[in-house]
């Protein structure tokens, strides 16, 4: 590979960091502030619904309603996003309508709003209202209410291009900042690689990692006034509220002084309203009333606070002011400051990965195996595994929601929900042995492609097919794809290092998949959130599709030496079955720890974080919590296995690290009723309470983040420790190390497979009450008691 060729690999990858920190943070603009802006027109929407209000409880009919016209178009010379204001019968039939602004797709005024009456269902609560997205629009419903209930309602077109172009102004210089700092960092790799191949290597990480830093510190700045434009604009729409509320008293000549209960009503609308830091009526220089919370008690008026000021009578010199704290543009930063977060950790660790293969260099299609031997090998090999598993690791934070979006639709039941995460690790133990047996009698490189094309094949019929059976066939195939990976990088790994670097090699593999799933997870899950699931589902397998072309392009073709061996699985597998060291590490701690991995860990977790009101980029993350303490965890086990004295303690403390981590889960997520034990109920609403008792906002989520911890902590103590326990117990001794643990790779899939069904079923029989994955912890801390009995027995009979 030439200088120039080598620097493309970092080129292309910082393209597409980039694009996706801009994509990333422009949807999540997109969502705080059209939320923002949606409050402030309801605010401003909630004058004129107050003094429809106060007409329809005097007993006539909105028909005879004056002044409406003038009204409406006040509020759209307030807010332009406000493009056809209306007022609607409890029917739908349209009884006044206003277009406050021209709109080119708009030209029946009434017509606008008969035609999207059917995106409301029932009826709205007299105290608030609802919104319908439509088209490109949110259609904002009021009730308006007699003494007796809704009479009619206020209906407000909120324009969605107008909003965008708001959100698109904002993000300008970060799209040109992004493009930028795309030819700027290109330019500079080409000039350094004009003094040597090594010189731009050495610099390709460092510029890689300054420019992420800028295009983050770029985003924050934008968003942050974004936001607080935002801020400003609820801070109106609250201000013009109460305002007009007084107003409706002050018009008729009332002196201000001689109204009794105008701060018990700044009270009360402060309740209703809490972000409100602060209201103060003031006449002239005199504050009359100003109403705060604790934490702005005795602070001047804009103290740390968004506000702005609305005139109520000019004769009478009264302003009303609201304010709102900073703190809400920094809450409106959190989300996407852990967004950032997560991509710019996901980011740095896709470079890690192919900047190594970068560093290497010196490989191609037509490269002899000998070129890519020892640690440069293993370079060049580990995108192409590490790929395969982001392609499917994309797509982990939304399926179990896509599994139940497609079973409901089709009628069937729900236990059947779980089918697809179960055939996925049939397909994945069924390719083992069929892989094992071609590693020797093909191209390695072809078997390779072989995968990436059933991954990708999988990812493609569950995108393009609508249909429950099409997402468990394409699962299956999925599951397919990712055995005959996990045999080839194997194979591949292990042919191109010398004996003494086997654990080099299974730690590429080992890092390739930790890898994959921690970029797939969080990646996938913000991309989720702004992408419709089928696109979404696609785009995955695209990245199947790149993998398939790294490996084709990349990837030397690579034959073993060795002669094919006879297959004897049947007869190791009864040789190894005698002994109860072996049974006990297969049943106690094998097949159920894989259990929960594929039961709790990649069904069950997203599904109830879902059902609990999470979106794709707060699960996605959980999922990459899990991967990242599970990769870590891996990596120090062998220090924590000598620190604990014995690999089976290490076994133990892994078995209740898992059962902590679901008991944990089931408890904060439970709900207060379901087919589970009253006292679990009772736990439930106890430890709930708890954290709502804590006086922080994030109590309940760092609880789920502590219990998703401790299943990767338990993953992690038990993933390598047992392999190593298994090679060296009695079975190993007598049938042989490799075919031992072979036979043991093979067995442990029956938890890969029973997980997500029996889970799926323990919660349809919970009434899908998240609390029994708590029960199902206990029996995990049992099977810990009676495996740390066990393993104590069998050691005394031992050196009896």
């Amino acid at each position: 590979m030439n200088r120039f060729t080598a620097i493309l690999p970092g080129i292309a990858l910082m393209g597409l960091s980039l694009l996706m920190f801009a994509y990333v943070g422009y949807g999540e603009a997109t969502r705080v502030y059209t939320g923002m802006r949606l409050d402030r027109v309801t605010q401003l929407g909630a004058t004129l619904q107050h003094t429809l209000n106060q007409f329809a409880q005097s007993g006539l009919p909105l028909n005879q309603f004056t002044g409406f016209e003038r009204r409406a178009e006040q509020l759209g010379d307030v807010d332009s996003s406000i493009h056809t204001v209306a007022l609607t019968g409890v029917r739908g039939e349209t009884v006044a309508c206003v277009m406050a602004h021209e709109h080119p797709d708009t030209e029946d005024c009434a017509g606008e709003f008969d035609v999207h009456v059917s995106a409301f269902h029932g009826h709205a609560d007299p105290e608030g209202g609802e919104v319908a997205s439509v088209d490109n629009a949110k259609i904002l419903r009021l009730p308006v209410a007699d003494k007796f209930g809704p009479v009619g309602y206020l209906m407000l077109h909120v324009d969605g291009p107008t909003i965008r172009g708001t959100i698109d102004a904002a993000f300008l210089p970060v799209f040109l900042t992004a493009a930028g700092l795309f030819l700027a960092f290109s330019a500079l790799q080409i000039l350094v690689v004009l003094k040597g191949a090594e010189a731009a290597r050495r610099w390709l990480r460092p510029t890689f990692t300054a420019v992420m830093v800028v295009i983050v510190a770029v985003l924050v700045v934008v968003m942050f006034q974004l936001y607080r434009k935002g801020v400003e604009g609820q801070a109106e729409g609250l201000a013009r509220s109460m305002a007009a509320r007084l107003a409706a008293v002050t018009e008729i000549g009332i002196p201000i002084g001689s109204l009794s209960g105008i701060r018990d009503a700044l009270i009360d609308y402060r309740r209703i309203n809490p972000q409100i830091a602060a209201i103060t009526l003031t006449h002239g220089d005199e504050v009359l009333n100003r109403i705060t919370d604790r934490e702005h008690a005795g602070a001047k008026a804009g103290d740390g606070t968004v506000s702005f000021s609305q005139p109520i009578d000019a004769e009478q010199h009264l302003t009303l002011t609201a304010e709102l704290p900073v703190s809400v543009v920094i809450e409106a930063m959190g989300a996407g400051g852990r967004n950032f977060a997560a991509l710019f950790f996901g980011c740095m660790l896709f470079a890690t990965i192919f900047f190594r293969a970068v560093r290497e260099g010196g490989y191609g299609a037509g490269t002899s195996p000998d070129r890519i031997s020892g640690a440069a090998g293993l370079a060049v090999l580990q995108p192409a595994y590490f790929l395969g598993i982001l392609a499917d690791s994309l797509v982990l934070s939304i399926l179990p929601e896509l599994s139940q979006e497609r079973a409901l639709a089709e009628g069937l039941s729900t236990s059947l929900v779980s089918l697809p995460f179960s055939l996925f690790f049939v397909g994945l133990t069924v390719a083992l042995i069929p892989a094992s047996i071609l590693t020797e009698r093909m191209d390695l490189r072809t078997l390779f492609m072989g995968g990436a094309a059933a991954v990708a094949g999988g990812l493609f019929l569950v995108g393009a097919v609508d249909s429950f059976w099409a997402l468990c066939a394409g699962r299956a195939l999925g599951g397919i794809g990712q055995g005959i990976l996990l045999i080839a990088v194997q194979a591949y790994a292990f042919e191109i290092v010398s004996s003494e670097e086997r654990v080099r090699a299974a730690a590429a593999q080992v890092l390739g998949y930790n890898g994959g799933l921690i970029v797939g997870t969080g990646i996938g899950g913000l991309l989720a959130v702004f992408m419709d699931d089928a696109n979404f589902v696609l785009l995955a397998g695209l990245v199947a599709v790149v993998s398939l072309f790294y490996i084709r392009f990349v990837l030397p073709p690579l034959v073993k030496d060795q002669e094919p061996q006879p297959i004897r699985l049947f007869g190791d597998l009864r040789r190894v079955l005698v002994f109860p060291d072996f049974l006990a590490l297969l049943t106690m701690i094998g097949v159920t720890s894989k259990f929960a991995l594929a039961g709790v860990a990649i069904f069950a977790m997203p599904l109830v974080l879902h059902r609990s009101g999470y979106g794709d980029d707060e699960v996605g993350q959980a999922l990459m919590v899990f991967a990242i303490v599970t990769y870590l965890v891996t990596a120090i086990a062998p220090r924590l296995v000598r620190a604990l004295g014995s690999t089976d303690r290490a076994l133990v403390f892994g078995m209740i690290a898992l059962a902590m981590g679901m008991a944990g889960l089931g408890l904060v997520t439970g709900v207060g009723d379901g087919a589970v034990p009253h006292w679990l109920l009772a736990l439930s609403v106890d430890v709930q309470a708890a954290l709502e008792a804590i006086p922080l906002s994030v109590a309940s989520g760092a609880a789920i983040g502590l219990s998703v911890a401790l299943l990767g902590v338990g993953q992690g103590l038990i993933a390598a420790p047992i392999i190593a326990r298994v090679a060296a117990g009695g079975a190993a001794g007598a049938v042989g190390r490799d075919r031992t643990i072979a036979v043991y790779r093979i067995l442990e899939r029956i938890g890969h497979i029973s997980g997500p069904a029996l889970v799926g079923l323990l919660l349809v029989a919970a009434s899908d009450n998240p609390a029994a994955l708590a029960a199902l912890g206990i029996g995990y801390g049992v099977l810990a008691v009676l495996y740390g009995l066990a393993s104590f027995a069998m050691r005394q009979r031992a050196t009896a």
